[in-house]
């Protein structure tokens, strides 16, 4: 064996796993009962601050600093768990929306689009997930001068919401599990509100724009969920 099939080799051990059943329901169930209770506590706690703490006048980042929470690790840590608890869940999602085909007959009708636009938001759903961990790792009290917090935090919502785009392309022109209403929303809804929130910064906006792709991630991670039980138990 050489070295590029001993490395191959290794990448498939490592892709299989992602994609097991058992270790893409155990990411979704952490990815859900991680951030969004993160979320949740973390509003919570910010009201004990002095200034307290509300969506209209404060961004989501600043549940990530001293300045406006007694406790700015619930979302610190939240960020980051989710974005490695939902790496799983993207490599499952990718492989759902383009199936390998398995004979001579699948393989002529396989559309060669569809693997394209499901690898395009495969990268960018990574891209944004990378963001994701970036704004938890490098938090408002903890960016650079380079100003990392701000650039993940575009990272992040630019990654998912242009993911969302070809994911939602996908659902709409090809025949899946999933509502096709609900591959338009992806299609525009996120990106658009992206766009608005990065050349205006309104700050009831970002919460109005991660609630968009909270409404696309949620029903998916629930309706994949469903289908990897029912796999499981067959």
């Amino acid at each position: 064996m050489t070295e590029n099939d001993s490395t191959i080799k290794k990448k498939d051990k490592v892709y299989n796993f992602l994609v097991n059943l058992k270790t893409v329901k155990i990411s979704i169930y952490l990815a859900i009962f991680t951030f969004i209770p993160a979320l949740i506590i973390g509003i919570l706690v910010a009201q004990l601050h002095p200034g307290g703490f509300n969506p209209i006048d404060n961004f989501i980042s600043d549940l990530g600093s001293f300045k406006h929470t007694p406790a700015p690790y619930f979302l610190d840590y939240g960020a980051m768990l989710s974005a490695f608890w939902l790496v799983p869940m993207t490599f499952y999602m990718e492989k759902e929306f383009a199936p390998y085909p398995r004979n001579m007959e699948e393989l002529k009708k396989t559309s060669r689009m569809r693997f394209r636009l499901a690898g395009a938001g495969l990268f960018w759903q990574l891209l944004g997930l990378i963001g994701f961990f970036g704004i938890g790792l490098f938090s408002e009290d903890r960016t650079t001068s380079l100003g990392l917090h701000g650039i993940f935090s575009v990272v992040v919502f630019m990654g998912l919401s242009v993911g969302g785009i070809f994911y939602g392309l996908v659902i709409l022109i090809y025949p899946t599990i999933i509502p096709k209403l609900l591959g338009v929303f992806m299609i525009f809804v996120p990106i658009i509100l992206t766009v608005i929130y990065l050349l205006t910064l309104i700050i009831i906006l970002e919460w109005v724009l991660l609630l968009s792709l909270f409404a696309w991630m949620i029903p998916l991670a629930i309706i994949f969920l469903k289908k990897v039980n029912k796999e499981l138990v067959a």
